[in-house]
């Protein structure tokens, strides 16, 4: 079966250009050969909320209906212009041309990535395939949001000034050791631990799973004396009175229970009442 190549682009929700944090929210995909033109943009926007928590919904809503108008303009030019099924053969160079300039890189909240090339015997399944991996899937990983969670920390400590005393330590014994991301440090021994920690997902065994882990690892560390007293964890939590929000609780409570101090990752209050104790 004959392989088309692939042009695609990410596309990206960058709202502060300040930081530089972004979210993977579509995609563009063109295979001129085939005569095929697709994208795909993310419809759920409470993972959105969940990693700008300072952003109104409505700029990224308001912001994603624009850019659709946009793309679905150019798919129609794109078909008039240089994919028309009337003609005998698809302008390979104009397509191309047209969809590098779509492309282009913009200083705007919604932006495209660098375009790459795959190679498919159906565009429009790879369309799909590569929303999957790079817009449902990747973007939803505990690790990525934890990392934009310890950014917005970082970012909080630094506007206090202390954000170069909190830094990245192992804890721990010769036997079992914890890497945090916030650590200050006195003589030598750890004084106060701050571990952003994201359970706001909607699968309670991935909840329990990943929770689970941390009050293992930091009932392990106090069982060694190797823990100073005052532990932060801020803390993401998924949408209340939901089977979620059960399995949050349990790990909160279980947190508690091994003398963490837990707040919410948005209470910029307590953290900062956290560090200005030290």
């Amino acid at each position: 079966m004959k392989k088309f190549a692939c042009q695609y682009a990410l596309m990206r929700f960058r709202p502060f250009i300040e930081t530089g944090e972004f979210a993977n929210v579509g995609i563009v995909l063109i295979a001129p050969e085939a005569r095929f033109f697709g994208f795909r943009l993310l419809k759920r926007y409470g993972r959105i909320t969940q990693f700008f928590h300072q952003l109104d919904r409505k700029i990224y809503l308001e912001g994603r209906e624009l850019f659709k108008e946009e793309l679905d303009r150019f798919a129609g030019e794109l078909r008039r212009l240089a994919l028309d099924g009337r003609k005998t053969q698809p302008d390979l160079p104009l397509a191309q041309n047209l969809f590098a300039e779509l492309v282009r890189p913009r200083e705007a909240m919604l932006q495209f990535a660098e375009q790459r090339l795959v190679l498919a015997d159906n565009p429009k399944e790879k369309l799909g395939q590569l929303f999957d991996h790079y817009i449902e899937r990747n973007f939803v990983t505990k690790e990525y949001q934890e990392r934009l969670l310890e950014n917005t920390v970082r970012k909080l400590l630094f506007r206090t000034q202390v954000g170069t005393r909190y830094q990245r330590e192992k804890i721990g014994t010769t036997d079992f050791t914890v890497n945090f991301p916030f650590v200050l440090m006195a003589d030598g021994k750890p004084q106060r631990i701050i571990k952003p920690l994201h359970l706001a997902q909607g699968d309670t065994t991935k909840i329990l799973t990943h929770g689970g882990l941390w009050v293992d690892k930091v009932r392990r560390l106090r069982k060694r004396n190797a823990l100073p007293e005052d532990v932060l964890f801020p803390v993401t939590a998924p949408q209340a009175n939901t089977k979620a929000f059960e399995a949050f609780t349990e790990i909160r409570d279980d947190l508690l229970m091994v003398d963490v101090q837990v707040v919410a990752a948005n209470d910029e209050g307590k953290i900062l009442k956290f560090v200005a104790a030290s």
